[in-house]
């Protein structure tokens, strides 16, 4: 163990208590409950799994009492027959959904199944002796399992996809939903399997959600995603819609009679009759939220000292181990390993976005990334010509340059998803990669010694109904063509698929990667198939692992610098890097004649005024005087200046290039918080407009997000254990990140960790999830990812103080509001955007309005406007790129006001909210003497019209005025 290590164990020791000592009791009593789930015991208690945990009540309904701990996800309970226990899926330290049993009082908690796999939606059979579930257990698909409850044995019962079981009366058959996919002509629809094993379609259904049999067995009733009960008679045709008029939930129905159906809607616990008569049971449920009071603590946002480096993206070492190729202040260096050999050196030096350089195999020449065209293409740099050369001109985007050992092929990522590859030398033979498209974006590429196969790592979904999975490797053959798979690290993650390998040797035996805080190697044959388990070699937070060409060394890249450890392990040595930046000084005196201004504090326009700005501050706010024109004026007298736009969550694309910035900046946006990037990349990024060697807005990020076992998003952190928590914790502190963000199978207890330690040292959380997140003390939410939020929702934002980031616009926002709205067709700032968004963009703008569209959005939006009427604190942010850059944030603005909020309310999403939520109220979010002089300047009144805040002319952040006009020219 390092000697950091103790003491961080210490500091999250210590945060737990520091967050206990500064921290407030909020008290909820919650009487709805969103996406809820109900079943009733014989004896008529009703279990819910309200916010994640399991609550009992009576059937005349009252006060609920919990029974499930805290940090265990329960959901969907099913009641043993006997009314002694409850079966329900819980979620729990090692990132899987396992089968758990509870007696009625909260005693004697069993997982009964265990392992990496998902298992879902219990179903208890009448005679007490099976449970049925759904698991992702085989061949990537969700199929329908039994497990003996007296044995713990499981075995699978479908070979078609399945979940939702449900068991017949005499518990011979189990009815199921289908989407029966991976046959030619799919049926999907509530299916049934006998004791036989036969199965067969029993009802038709393209919505179908959760089923269940009347008692007699002659009936069906089936919830669906439609949010519809439906009740049909199993061998008649034909369905009746017994609840259409209500928001149903798609979980399982319970037959408590012939007649009478157990569900729950619109937030509450229903009894209906078949005749019409509708029961609601009410319920109470009280629970305490423990919120830190604790300050933001944030670096200098306008440095004026000379800074030290520590955006190195890609490091890369030599063949021949002499020197690292690397990317910072927007252009490619190359550095010798001894620095008796020299400095550093640049090898580009202009205001384009370079990436991911690679060494050719005998160390001559470069290939890299690099925007310089205008867009993201292959480039070779010749050290013995000194030349730079374009490889590609396909006007796709182009990453992840890797050489093939005979030094004749680049192979390279187009647009995140599939492998290309150029041939550099006319008179080499030409090279044809399979046609292969990812859904999910892949990872840099790497080659075998024989120049056969190319390797990219993948993301592994476990099933077809959810979208998480492992990384690992999918092969290209080259010779002979073929696409195959690896799994060089089974059960595990074998890199990020950012910048952590797997990456081949020279010699064609071993691949290095990076993965749940540690270096690895692992020994492969030819074809890229492990011939045995992986070791670990390091330990510090690794990453960019390259090899030199003797296969015996491999340099990577740690928080603290670059490191050259043997490939076998060993203590490493480091490899020091010494670059400084110097901030761009903001001008001495600049003075903005504005014709009115929007301070963002009060609703309203100031009238003709002059702002004061001094070294990037504003100084004065006056009336116009002429004297005062002193130095650089701004003419906006016949503009409305008010505080530069936050976007509050966003992402980068890297091979978007410098677009990236100049496309926030042309908005208006002089502010942006990126919750998943690579923290490396980040750095740079900032640095990069810190330094003006292209602009862009100000960034605050969280580098990777923390997540569980499973992973979706490029470059999230897999937490595989407590150890590696703390390691990657100290790496986050190392880089100084702004803020922590954690994904949605981030196990709770490790949430809470990470939230106890970054309130410790100053910094937010931001999850994507609500509870229990808000009970101990997570600042901020992103995405809200329900159809419509009921009181839990709206008391737990509006009561706890977090901070919600709905993102409308990913949600169907976007479309509903620029379709038809032909004014898109007249905006110049497209030219930032890649053609084919362009073309994506003007079908949207020349289509018809579509009415479907804003109802479908409806209830989003009447949750929207009840969490902000509750008191809730909204923020304004566009998910780009998933939508525009820029244009996205403005639209999202657009979608709060369509919702219900006013203008004024909707651009302190935007601002003022924005900054409260960054800490960094003092300095941004208003007009206001000594705060950031970051400020956009429109052409219409956005008091008036919200869409006139997309009609920005110029835009200023910290003194320095960028033109729009100017940024759409590189």
């Amino acid at each position: 163990m390092t000697a950091a290590r103790p003491l961080l164990f210490a500091a999250l020791a210590a945060s737990v208590f520091a967050a206990q000592d500064s921290s407030r009791p909020i008290d909820l009593t919650i009487t709805e409950g969103t996406a809820m789930a109900a079943a009733m015991s014989p004896d008529g208690t009703i279990a819910i799994d309200l916010l994640g945990r399991l609550w009992l009540l009576p059937i005349s309904g009252g006060v609920a009492k919990r029974i499930t701990p805290d940090l265990l996800e329960a959901r969907l309970p099913s009641w043993s027959p006997d009314g002694e226990s409850i079966a329900f899926q819980g979620y729990g330290d090692d990132g899987a959904w396992h089968i758990y049993t509870i007696r009625w009082d909260g005693t004697n908690l069993r997982a009964l199944t265990s392992g990496e796999f998902d298992d879902r939606e219990p179903a208890w059979s009448h005679d007490g002796s099976r449970i049925a579930f759904s698991s992702d257990r085989y061949g990537g698909i969700s199929t329908i399992w039994q497990l003996a409850v007296g044995t713990g044995e499981v075995r699978r019962l479908t070979t078609r996809d399945g979940w939702m079981p449900a068991w017949s009366p005499n518990d011979r058959q189990i009815m199921f939903v289908s989407g029966d996919e991976g046959v030619p002509r799919p049926a999907p629809g509530l299916w049934t399997i006998d004791a036989s094993g036969r199965e067969r379609l029993l009802r038709p259904s393209f919505s179908a959600a959760a089923p269940a049999w009347s008692p007699d067995g002659t009936q069906l009733a089936y919830t669906t995603g439609e949010s519809t009960l439906e009740v049909s008679t199993q061998l008649k045709p034909g369905v009746a819609s017994i609840a259409r008029d209500e928001d149903v939930f798609p979980f399982r129905p319970q037959w408590l009679s012939a007649t009478e159906i157990l569900y729950t809607a619109d937030g509450r616990i229903r009894r209906r009759s078949l005749t019409g008569r509708v029961e609601t049971i009410p319920f109470r449920a009280n629970l305490t939220l423990q919120r830190s009071t604790y300050t933001i603590a944030h670096r200098p946002l306008e440095p004026t000292t000379l800074q030290r480096v520590g955006g190195i993206v890609t490091p890369v070492v030599s063949p021949d181990g002499r020197a690292v190729a690397f990317v910072a202040l927007g252009d490619v260096w190359v550095m010798p390993v001894d620095s008796r050999n020299g400095d550093p050196f640049k090898v580009t030096n202009d205001a384009a976005v370079e990436l991911d350089p690679a060494w050719s195999p005998d160390g001559t020449a470069l290939a890299f990334s690099s925007d310089r065209s205008g867009r993201m293409e292959l480039w070779m740099h010749d050290f013995r010509a000194n030349r730079d050369t374009a490889l590609t001109r396909g006007g796709r985007r182009i990453s992840g340059a890797a050489w093939s050992p005979d030094g004749n092929h680049i192979a390279f990522v187009e647009d995140r998803h599939r492998i290309g590859v150029v041939t550099v030398y006319p008179d080499a033979h030409a090279m044809v990669v399979p046609e292969f498209v990812s859904r999910a974006e892949i990872g840099r590429p790497t080659w075998s010694a024989d120049n056969h196969v190319i390797a990219a790592g993948d993301l592994f979904a476990y099933s077809n109904r959810y979208r998480e999975g492992l990384n690992q490797l999918v092969m290209h053959g080259v010779d002979p063509a073929g696409v195959y798979s690896s799994v060089v690290f089974p059960s595990h993650s074998s890199g990020n698929r950012d910048d952590t390998g797997p990456v081949w040797s020279p010699d064609g035996f071993r691949m290095a990667f990076a993965t749940e805080g540690r270096l690895w190697s692992v020994n492969v044959d030819g074809k890229g198939s492990p011939t045995a388990p992986p070791s670990s070699i390091a330990e510090d937070a690794p990453e960019s692992p390259s090899w030199e060409g003797d296969t015996r060394h491999i340099v990577y890249q740690t928080p603290n610098g670059l490191r050259r450890i043997l490939s076998d392990g060993g203590s490493p040595d480091s490899i020091p890097i010494d670059l400084g930046w110097r901030p761009s000084p903001p001008p001495e005196r600049v003075v903005v004649h504005a014709g009115h201004i929007f301070d963002g504090v009060f609703e309203g326009l100031r009238n003709e005024s002059d702002i004061v700005v001094e070294h990037g501050i504003i100084r004065e706010i006056a009336s116009h005087r002429d004297e005062l024109h002193a130095g650089v004026v701004v003419d906006a007298g016949e503009e409305i200046v008010m505080p530069g736009l936050i976007d509050m969550d966003a992402r980068l694309n890297q091979d978007d290039g410098a677009a990236f910035g100049r496309a926030f900046l042309a908005y208006g946006i002089t502010s942006v918080r990126i919750p998943a990037i690579n923290p490396y990349v980040a750095l740079e990024q900032r640095e990069s407009f810190d330094a003006a060697r292209r602009p862009g807005p100000r960034l605050f990020v969280a580098g990777d997000p923390f997540d569980g076992m499973r992973v979706y998003d490029r470059g999230s952190v897999s937490i595989a254990s407590d150890e590696q928590l703390v390691r990657e914790l100290d790496r986050a502190r190392t880089l100084d990140i702004d803020f922590f963000a954690t994904n949605v199978r981030l196990p709770d207890r490790y949430q809470r960790q990470i939230t106890d330690f970054a309130h410790r040292i100053g910094k937010p959380v931001l999850s994507q999830e609500l509870y229990p997140a808000s009970e101990y003390g997570v600042d901020g939410a992103v995405h809200l990812r329900t159809r419509r939020a009921y009181a839990d929702i709206v008391d737990l934002v509006a009561k706890s103080g977090m901070a919600l980031t709905p993102t409308i616009g990913v949600q169907g926002g976007f479309n509903a509001r620029v379709t038809g709205d032909r004014s898109l067709l007249f905006d110049r700032r497209f030219s930032l955007y890649p053609l084919p968004l362009v073309s994506a963009l003007t079908d949207l703008a020349t289509a018809r309005r579509q009415p479907a569209l804003d109802a479908a959005l409806k209830p989003l939006e009447s949750s929207l406007v009840a969490i902000h009427a509750a008191g809730g604190r909204i923020l304004a942010g566009s998910d780009a790129p998933a939508i525009p850059y820029g244009l996205g944030l403005h639209v999202e603005l657009e979608s709060f006001v369509h919702a219900g909020l006013t203008p004024f309310e909707a651009l302190q999403t935007a601002t003022v909210n924005a900054a409260q939520a960054l800490g960094l109220e003092r300095e941004l979010g208003t007009i206001e003497p000594g705060k950031l002089a970051d400020l956009t300047f429109l052409g219409g009144d956005p008091l008036l019209d919200i869409k006139n805040t997309r009609d920005v002319k110029r835009v200023m952040k910290g003194g320095r005025v960028y033109v729009v006009t100017d940024l759409l020219n590189r």
